[in-house]
C-alpha cells in the first residue's frame, strides 16, 4: 500500500495543462508564490517523504529553488543526521526505489554508495525518467560521523541548458 502511494507521488513525467510536473503538485516554471501556497497547504505531508523503506526525507520552504520568480528545482533531505552506515543505506535504498519506479541511472561515481570515497567535485548519482522530463540527483553531504542525504529534482531540459551554460 505504502509503495503504491509513493509510486503515484513520484510520477514526474505527467504534463498538466502544458506544465511539466517536477515533484508532486509542483510544476516546473510555476510562480514561486504558487509553490509556497502548495507547501503551506500540506506542511505535515511534506515533512515525512520516503524514497524507499526506512528512509525519511523532508521538504520545506528552503527546498523550493527559484529563478526569476519561477520554480526550477526542488531539494529534499534526510530528516535527521545520519551516521556513515545510515547514509550508505539511504543512498542504496533511494537508488533501488527510483529504479523501481522507472528512473534510469545516467551517471554514478564508482563509489556512489560510500560517502567517504566520493570525489567532491563530481556528482554522486543521477537518474532520468524514461521520457526525459526530469533528472534527479542524489548525494550525501557531511563529514566525519554526521551526514545528510539530499535529492534534487530538476526539469531535464532546464538542467541540460544550465549544464551547457545556456541558462
Amino acid at each position: 500500500m505504502l509503495k503504491s502511494i509513493f509510486y503515484i507521488f513520484f510520477i514526474p513525467t505527467i504534463s498538466i495543462y502544458g506544465q511539466e510536473v517536477l515533484f508532486n503538485d509542483f510544476k516546473y516554471d510555476m510562480p514561486i508564490h504558487d509553490a509556497k501556497v502548495i507547501l503551506k497547504n500540506k506542511p505535515d505531508w511534506f515533512k515525512n517523504l520516503s524514497l524507499g523503506k526506512g528512509t525519511s526525507y523532508s521538504l520545506t520552504k528552503r527546498s523550493l529553488v527559484e529563478r526569476d520568480g519561477k520554480l526550477v528545482s526542488i531539494n529534499i533531505w534526510s530528516k535527521k543526521h545520519l551516521d556513515i552506515k545510515q547514509a550508505e543505506s539511504y543512498l542504496k535504498k533511494s537508488r533501488t526505489y527510483l529504479e523501481a519506479i522507472g528512473y534510469n541511472v545516467v551517471y554514478a561515481q564508482e563509489n556512489w554508495s560510500n560517502p567517504k570515497l566520493l570525489k567532491k567535485n563530481l556528482p554522486c548519482i543521477r537518474f532520468v525518467d524514461s521520457e526525459k522530463q526530469n533528472l534527479i540527483e542524489v548525494y550525501p553531504r557531511g563529514h566525519g560521523s554526521i551526514y545528510n542525504v539530499f535529492d534534487t529534482f530538476y526539469n531535464y531540459n532546464w538542467f541540460l541548458k544550465k549544464a551547457r551554460g545556456l541558462e
